[in-house]
């Protein structure tokens, strides 16, 4: 959608050209593709050659690797090193205070985290200075958390 956000944030209402086009296309009845049009997709698709993976190219998969349970429902895998990591929490979870031994970088990739009576969703961003105190924090619907430590 491209119309102004509504008053709340969590909604963008839709341009009066949008309402239009969502309304005809509620209207016309369910159209079968034309026939061969998924062979000639697949087709199309198996001619690109595939990306060649550089040298020197870390990758990390999601469902691969080691993790690490650091609390109930909340499960860690490390990344590039000792400084970066993802966390995965389940719906309800909850991180305990903890004290900041390096600045952190925080950043929600998805779902929500509820910290010190605000809520916070993807894309939003944390720094903690080293030293600093952390109060708990947790998720209602469940979140995935990228981490990274700055050494000084």
């Amino acid at each position: 959608m491209t119309g102004k956000p509504a008053a709340s944030e969590d909604w963008i209402e839709p341009t009066p050209e949008e309402r239009a086009l969502a309304s005809l296309d509620m209207a016309m009845p369910p159209a079968a593709p034309p026939d061969g049009l998924w062979a000639k997709i697949e087709r199309r698709l198996s001619a690109v050659q595939p990306i060649a993976v550089p040298a020197g190219l870390d990758i990390e998969r999601f469902a691969t690797g080691p993790w690490r349970r650091m609390v109930p429902g909340v499960r860690m895998k490390r990344l590039w090193g000792k400084h970066m990591f993802i966390l995965d929490c389940e719906p309800g979870s909850v991180v305990p205070p903890h004290k900041h031994g390096m600045f952190e970088h925080t950043l929600i990739l998805s779902g929500d985290v509820q910290a010190e009576g605000e809520e916070y969703g993807p894309g939003d961003y944390f720094g903690m200075a080293a030293g600093t105190e952390h109060a708990a924090w947790s998720t209602k619907g469940g979140c995935r958390v990228l981490i990274q430590y700055d050494p000084a």
